[in-house]
């Protein structure tokens, strides 16, 4: 192909120059559509296929270049540049990226990066292109498809927006980042700017929610009451002031004050009642035998120590003789090693059949050791072991003894059935505490923590709860049901909870710690916030936006916008609402006017 004149080429990356800036460009007939990705490189709205792009996706100014072909925003694109040939192995960009190989090749993007508005740092938070002053930037900066937030908040890409947002109290200490931001703690935060993102799509070659055959892929929206209040939403700025002072009587407007109370807030989850696992044993004999006796019956209470089932053991037998021939041998080298020491001492006996002897006698010693511990392993202790020795008992014999007290809970022993160290026989259970095992929602699970209180209410027993505490959580996500387990010790005194038993838990997460609430007559949705409206005097009210908490039955919890004491407009607020949203509610009767900027 001829070159044209307008063509320059820096390091294998050919560059279009046109207004002041290059335009990365791809030369061919390259569909323009990006619906499914671009024929060439498989990327979905690709900067080679379609510059256009370049200006109608916006500028990142964290990263110096347009968010079409930002690399560090758009995992998408290294194979498209790597395909191009343009890409520096050593530092993980573009060449025509990369000022550590190419230093100031990145001027060329200037033009494109001019501040939009706002070229002074704001006087409340010193930051250039302030999104909290002016909130028009969020939508003439670009959206920010890396990390989906409006380049104007975008801390990860503005590094001197961090403060800001602390300024603000809206920080997430924990993973730093905004909590208006952190998915972590709050799962579906980013949805709400789903529009933001749409609105920009739309303007460019292709949506990227939709595909080639016209299926749209629909975004869940975020409960009303768990959204963050807008960054652009300038509602706090407004102030509504009614005609006359009587006005608001004649509108039917009461009012209620802020509450500062205490809030027990509880998390549901489905709970199974399990035995405690440190309190539970499957009780079998350690070594093959036929059962000759059963000495408990199911459901039946027995103590430490007593004996349940009696195993006829041939092994048993082999090991208590073999005990008693280790004793025998042992006490043969004893006497023959002493013997040979006098003989030694009198020149009777030489060196050499004094050191067999007491090889012997050491050799005898370390056999009935292990002639003891055979009977250890086979269940028997010190005191039984002392007696087969004193007594010559070769019993065969195995008694089972329960190891703590409990209740019989299964029992398959059979007078005359054949046992062995692989089938339990019984089983036993401390039943005075159970565990509930819970299964916790994974979004929910960081408000969860060790020792707090758990209320258990069984199926068909609605009329009786059961406390514990929480002692264990997973650290393990389910893969099938994506929840967490949580282990719950439950106090069973009176017997009345069953194992295998399902239920519904509540952990207590916040135990009567004071709250800021209000009515929920209060509340109204002005379109993109939470609002109510606070009352300065007789004729001016003052819309608040709110980050809203527990919802308390007919209380909200208020975890950011109220004081507690201030009075807020309960019946009536929904006509403020419509005042604010500039529906008249009678001619005359209120305007709305906008509270200076400090």
């Amino acid at each position: 192909m001829k070159a044209k004149p307008w063509i320059f080429f820096v390091g294998t990356v050919m560059m279009l120059s046109a207004a002041g800036y290059g335009y990365l460009r791809f030369f061919g007939d390259q569909p323009t559509s990006q619906a499914g990705g671009c024929e060439t490189h498989s990327v979905v709205q690709c900067p080679f296929c379609s510059p256009e792009l370049l200006e109608s996706m916006g500028f990142c100014r964290g990263h110096g270049v347009p968010e079409a072909v930002c690399t560090r925003c758009r995992d998408d694109l290294e194979e498209a540049f790597r395909a191009e040939g343009d890409w520096c192995q050593g530092h993980g960009l573009p060449e025509s990226h990369c000022e550590l190989c190419n230093p100031g090749i990145l001027e060329r993007w200037k033009p494109k990066a001019e501040p939009v508005s706002a070229s002074d740092p704001c006087a409340k938070h010193t930051v250039l292109s302030c999104p909290f002053c002016f909130p028009e930037l969020l939508e003439s900066m670009g959206f920010c498809r890396g990390h989906g937030v409006p380049e104007a908040v975008c801390t990860r890409c503005r590094d001197d927006l961090e403060e800001a947002f602390r300024t603000e109290g809206d920080w997430c200490q924990g993973h730093g980042l905004p909590e208006s931001h952190c998915e972590l703690c709050n799962p579906g935060t980013l949805q709400r700017w789903a529009e933001f993102e749409s609105s920009e799509a739309s303007s460019t070659a292709s949506s990227p929610h939709s595909s080639e055959e016209g299926i749209e892929v629909s975004i869940q929206s975020v409960p009303r009451i768990h959204r963050q209040p807008a960054l652009s939403c300038a509602t706090e700025q407004s102030l509504i002031r009614l005609s006359q002072p009587d006005m608001a009587q004649k509108a039917g407007l009461d009012f209620a004050p802020v509450e500062v109370s205490k809030l027990r807030r509880t998390l549901e989850a489905p709970a199974e009642v399990k035995y405690d696992a440190r309190r539970h044993a499957r009780l079998g004999p350690r070594a093959p035998g036929i059962i000759s006796e059963v000495r408990c019956d199911l459901g039946q209470e027995v103590g430490p120590g007593e004996v349940v089932a009696v195993v006829d053991s041939a092994a048993l037998g082999t090991a208590k003789s073999a005990l008693l021939q280790a004793e025998a041998q042992v006490q043969l080298w004893e006497r023959n090693s002493a013997q040979e020491k006098v003989l030694l001492n009198k020149q009777l006996s030489t060196q050499r059949e004094a050191l067999e002897a007491e090889t012997r006698l050491v050799e005898s010693r370390i056999a009935l050791q292990a002639a003891q511990q055979k009977l250890r392993n086979l269940g028997l202790t010190e005191e039984q072991i002392q007696q087969v020795q004193e007594r010559s008992d070769t019993s065969s014999l195995l008694y089972l003894t329960a190891p703590f007290a409990g209740v019989v809970v299964e029992l398959s022993a059979v007078v005359g059935e054949r046992a062995d160290e692989n089938s339990p026989v019984l089983s036993l259970a401390d039943t005075s505490k159970m565990w509930a095992m819970l299964d916790v929602d994974a979004a929910a699970i960081r408000h969860v923590a060790k020792g707090q209180a758990v209320l258990l209410v069984l199926d068909g027993q609605e009329d009786q709860t059961f406390g514990g505490i929480v002692t264990w959580i997973s650290t393990q996500v389910d893969p099938r049901t994506r929840t967490i387990k949580v282990r719950a010790e439950i106090d069973n005194a009176d017997g009345w909870l069953r194992a295998r038993g399902f239920g519904t838990a509540r952990i207590v997460t916040r135990d009567d710690g004071e709250a800021i609430m209000i009515p929920k007559s209060a509340v109204q949705w002005e379109g993109c916030c939470n609002v109510a409206f606070v009352r300065r005097n007789e004729t001016e009210f003052v819309p608040r936006k709110l980050l809203l908490g527990y919802d308390a039955g007919e209380y909200y919890e208020v975890s950011r916008g109220l004081n507690g004491g201030e009075l807020v407009v309960t019946q009536g607020s929904f006509l403020l609402k419509t005042e604010l949203k500039k529906e008249s509610i009678g001619a005359g009767c209120c305007d709305v006017d906008y509270l200076s900027q400090e």
